[in-house]
């Protein structure tokens, strides 16, 4: 299969903000096709399908239990602004199984959880990571973060960086692990953030299967509720 960049023909990101968050803030979404929405942490698994409800949740704790269903809960809805009504989302391992068509990403903090779903004919995948922005200590930071990443970029503290590095390279490997079946841990990718529009591209370090769908792919880095997002598009 051939692998080209995301399309770059900007529209409006579809959105939506359940349980009264806000609206997201992001710069041009360079696909046609994407709906992406936020939603709290609760107790919705009698929203789950019944193709969603496998045997192990029932070993979940009550807190699992609700970031797993809450992130289904998201991702119903994402998939109901593309496609007019909510579709099962089930998985495969750990991994979540999109419908036909559609490819998508689900996050979550103990807090909020986060889906983006799109169409195949305008991305091939899509990576979302959510995180708190104190999440990340300067220990973990130095584990993940690569000499020239250590340095904010321009309007970021220290702490917030760190916390956006490690969520952008979650959203990096989200993407396109699916695809192409590489590993890819924290070091093997470099982060480089546009600093006037909240973008950032990535690559991988060492030359390897992933890495021409790394380096055509495009992320966002957005705000809200004391968390950092990052969307990552291939």
């Amino acid at each position: 299969m051939s692998r080209t960049a995301v399309r770059r023909d900007c529209m409006t990101l579809r959105q939506q903000s359940l349980d009264d968050l806000p609206p997201l803030v992001f710069g041009e979404i360079p696909t046609t096709d994407a709906a992406l929405v936020i939603g709290r942490i609760g107790e919705h698994e009698i929203e789950l399908f019944e193709s969603e409800q496998s045997d192990d949740i029932d070993s979940f704790s009550r807190q699992r239990k609700s970031e797993y269903a809450s992130g289904r809960r998201v991702a119903h809805e994402a998939i109901k602004l593309l496609a007019g009504e909510p579709q099962a989302v089930t998985r495969d391992g750990r991994l979540p199984v999109w419908p036909a068509a559609y490819c998508g990403s689900i996050s979550h903090s103990r807090e909020v959880a986060v889906a983006l779903v799109a169409s195949t004919g305008d991305c091939q995948g899509v990576g979302l990571d959510v995180v708190k922005k104190n999440a990340v200590s300067v220990k973990v930071g130095i584990r993940i973060m690569h000499p020239e990443e250590m340095h904010p970029s321009t309007g970021f503290t220290d702490t917030d960086w760190r916390a956006i590095v490690f969520s952008a390279k979650e959203s990096v490997y989200k993407a396109v692990h699916p695809l192409i079946g590489e590993f890819l841990g924290f070091r093997d990718v470099e982060i480089k953030m546009n600093e006037s529009d909240r973008s950032f591209a990535a690559a991988t370090v060492k030359e390897g299967p992933s890495s021409k769908v790394v380096q055509a792919g495009v992320g966002f880095v957005t705000d809200f509720e004391g968390h950092w997002l990052t969307l990552f598009l291939v």
